[in-house]
Order: C-alpha cells, then sequence, then structure tokens
C-alpha cells in the first residue's frame, strides 16, 4: 500500500487546535481515571482485612473500567477528527469493551517486550504492526483478533511511519509523567489526536487502494 507519510509536524499541527479549543473535555476524561485510581486506593485500603482476594478483585476491575474509558476517549478522538461534537458522556459508550481492550493491551505489551528481549528489533517491528488496534477497536471493531490483523493490513509497507511518530510520542509522555504526572493532561490528549489524524491517513488510503485496484484490473481486462 503507497501512502504519502504525515510528519510528526502536520500530525501536530493537526492535533494542537483541537486540543486548545476541547482542552477542558481532555481534561474531564483524564480526571474520571484519576478518580477511579483515588477510588481504588481508598476501597483497597478500607479493605485491608479481606486480604488478597479484595486487593486483586478491585484491581481488575479499576483495569478493565480505565480500558473502556480509553476506548471511549479514542472514541471522542474520532468524533472531533471528523468535525464533530463530542460531550464527556461519550466517554463511557465503549465500556463494554472494556475486557477485550484491555486484552488487547496486554497481548499488545507482551509482543513488544518478548520481542525486544529478542535483539530488540522484532520488538520495534511489533510495536508499529499492530499500534493502531485500539483505533480499530474503537471505531467498532469488536473482535480483538481481528483489531490486530486492521492494525497489521493499515501498517503494511509501512510499519517504519507508525514508528516515527510513536517513539517522540513515547517520549513526549514520559516527560509529561515525570512532571509529576501533570504534564501528561496535555501530552495524552496531543498524542491521541496525533495518532488519530496517523490512522484516519492509512485507513484513506486502504480504501484508496481497495477502489484502484479493482478499476485498474477492469481497464486492463478492456484492453
Amino acid at each position: 500500500m503507497k501512502c504519502i507519510p504525515i510528519s510528526i509536524g502536520q500530525a501536530f499541527n493537526f492535533a494542537w487546535p483541537i486540543f486548545k479549543q476541547r482542552f477542558g473535555l481532555f481534561t474531564a476524561v483524564l480526571l474520571t481515571i484519576f478518580s477511579a485510581w483515588v477510588t481504588l486506593e481508598i476501597v483497597v485500603i478500607a479493605g485491608q482485612r479481606f486480604g488478597i482476594l479484595l486487593w486483586a478483585v478491585m484491581h481488575l476491575a479499576f483495569l478493565i473500567f480505565v480500558a473502556g474509558v480509553e476506548a471511549g476517549f479514542l472514541h471522542i478522538c474520532f468524533v472531533l477528527c471528523d468535525g464533530g461534537e463530542p460531550t464527556v458522556a461519550d466517554t463511557f459508550t465503549r465500556l463494554a469493551f472494556g475486557p477485550k481492550f484491555l486484552a488487547g493491551q496486554v497481548l499488545y505489551l507482551l509482543m513488544v517486550v518478548i520481542g525486544l528481549l529478542l535483539l530488540v528489533v522484532p520488538g520495534v517491528y511489533l510495536s508499529a504492526r499492530y499500534a493502531l488496534f485500539g483505533f480499530c477497536m474503537a471505531e467498532g471493531e469488536t473482535d480483538l483478533m481481528r483489531s490486530f490483523q486492521q492494525s497489521a493490513v493499515l501498517s503494511t509497507g509501512t510499519k517504519t511511519y507508525p514508528l516515527w511518530i510513536i517513539a517522540p510520542l513515547l517520549v513526549l509522555n514520559a516527560l509529561g509523567a515525570s512532571l509529576l504526572g501533570i504534564g501528561l493532561f496535555i501530552t495524552v490528549p496531543l498524542s491521541a489526536m496525533m495518532m488519530t489524524a496517523v490512522y484516519r491517513q492509512l485507513n484513506t488510503c486502504l480504501q484508496a487502494d481497495s477502489i484502484t485496484v479493482p478499476l485498474a484490473r477492469a481497464r486492463f481486462s478492456d484492453r
């Protein structure tokens, strides 16, 4: 699949105006996750007498809830990318995806970590190939494995292209986390919108190719 890459500068120029305009919405979503974490800590501390069982159950519930919120957050990014007007309530429209989204995150992390242990290169390859699985799920793909397959299709022939966007964003979010976590209120939404721009462009290229190839075959057969 041939595709004209979006540079990180172009992705930033796309994401920054949206981020500034909807900063309150993004902040509300991140505060929702922070509030869930605070609630988790309160419940775990208050229920220490119940031992490891309560700890495990509450942490699993927290991770599933956050995964669902993350899927809703990506859905909001899609709506903003398309010029829509999402609300905080849209954050919770993908909560049912929580278990699958969390399973996908765990699977992705395992693949990347194992790949990095195998001389680094396989980990880098896998991180670029499957980086967009969450966007596929947030846009409506209900099957976990198909979301990974879609990500692989989108990145076919362009694996280094998403990587050149992902790597700087990881550094950016690390810097945001180093500022007592406060910087994440800027870096996380900005990164999500930039990756949304990348996903949209790759998806557009894929759809264009799916139309162009049959047309080319039809023209060839007419000769």
